[in-house]
């Protein structure tokens, strides 16, 4: 996976480019944040899968699913967590499904009857992040979605799952100061160089079969 970054009036946009898709996170002028993921192939849009090709990267989405597992918001005080859970605050039972390990965000673009959804599972060593789309419903408002790409946005104000939005600009806030592993001089992690090397006796036994 390459990792890109660019600059424009609202912030830092990071591309992250897989073998299929590709997902693009940024800040919008709305003052919210938006995950895209898009490709040239209708066929494989909808889902991108993090590995620990980029460990740095797949430490963000471990946080991430952990910090929403356990619902870690703030450090300056303590949280009733089990309150979350029992009565569904902040529709915390739809955003974390500990039975199957996803977490799964409806778009705060409109209403969830129609809503582009993202859900982000945690497999042994992966991240698989799916983008979802739903059937338009006359009287609601289309969510941003076509042939070639789906959106999803997350308010920073009157969002479904508020506060947990936090835990995503968070992530948001690390990811534009993280570097591509094919950059020059990149330092490779212990954990990059395990799968690398996974990668390749994978790719010899196959072609041995």
């Amino acid at each position: 996976m390459k990792l890109t970054k660019e600059t424009n009036e609202f912030g830092t946009q990071v591309n992250l480019k897989g073998e299929d898709s590709n997902l693009l996170i940024s800040f919008g002028g709305t003052g919210d944040l938006y995950w895209k993921l898009s490709s040239d192939d209708i066929n494989k849009i909808n889902s991108i899968t993090i590995t620990k090709e980029n460990y740095d990267l797949y430490r963000l989405f471990e946080q991430l699913y952990t910090d929403i597992k356990d619902i870690n918001l703030y450090s300056e005080f303590e949280i009733e967590k089990d309150l979350y859970r029992k009565y569904n605050y902040s529709n915390y039972n739809e955003l974390f499904d500990e039975d199957n390990k996803t977490i799964t965000w409806y778009s705060d673009e409109t209403a969830h009857k129609v809503a582009n959804y993202v859900t982000i599972q945690k497999e042994d060593e992966s991240f698989k992040v799916s983008f979802n789309t739903q059937q338009d419903i006359d009287g609601y408002e289309e969510d941003s979605k076509s042939d070639f790409h789906v959106a999803i946005r997350f308010r920073n104000s009157g969002s479904s799952y508020y506060p947990f939005n936090v835990v995503f600009m968070a992530m948001y806030n690390k990811l534009v100061d993280l570097e591509d592993v094919h950059t020059f001089g990149h330092q490779i992690h212990m954990e990059e160089y395990l799968y690398e090397k996974e990668k390749a006796k994978t790719k010899v036994l196959k072609k041995n079969q």
